[in-house]
């Protein structure tokens, strides 16, 4: 089950839905942090590398045409 919440003070979540358990029920939870920019710029920087790696220097870059810019 995937709960989410926001911090309301250091003691408290408050639930986006209702927990379908138990009252008095323990749960155990995992804080997961949402991605910052930095994440975003190491996914970026990646793609970028896989990228070059799969296109050759002579691969021409195409225009929305589809025709080649650079010959």
């Amino acid at each position: 089950m995937r709960v989410e919440a926001e911090i309301e003070d250091p003691t408290h979540l408050k639930l986006r839905l209702p927990l379908d358990v138990g009252v008095g029920s323990t749960i155990v939870f995992e804080i997961v942090a949402t991605s910052g920019d930095s994440d975003r710029r190491g996914f970026l920087a990646g793609s970028s590398a896989l990228l070059e790696r799969a296109y050759g220097e002579d691969e021409p870059d195409y225009s929305e045409s589809g025709t080649p810019i650079n010959q």
